[in-house]
């Protein structure tokens, strides 16, 4: 299901997150200098997990829902959208 123009909420909000911020949105914008859509996806992908090992959920509940939010997330999306503000 659609949120706010994006593929899902989680979609959108882990993009919400990055462009809220303005050292992770430029730090988005130069990781995607030279990149095609699919090696920022996957970059993407994995600054995600990285952020969601970095809170020390561990395992259980928490960890559960962070990872099951993280596989809903439409990386390819957010990397042809960003890949459109660094590319004339």
């Amino acid at each position: 299901m659609e949120y706010n123009g994006w593929a899902n909420w989680e979609t959108w909000n882990f993009k919400l997150w990055i462009d809220n911020d303005e050292s992770s949105y430029y730090a988005v914008l130069e990781l995607a200098e030279g990149k095609d859509k699919n090696e920022l996806s996957k970059e993407l992908e994995s600054w995600a997990d990285d952020m969601c090992e970095s809170m020390k959920v561990g395992f259980g509940f928490f960890a559960d829902v962070c990872n099951s939010a993280i596989k809903e997330i439409n990386f390819h999306e957010i990397a042809e959208s960003y890949l459109s503000e660094v590319k004339p």
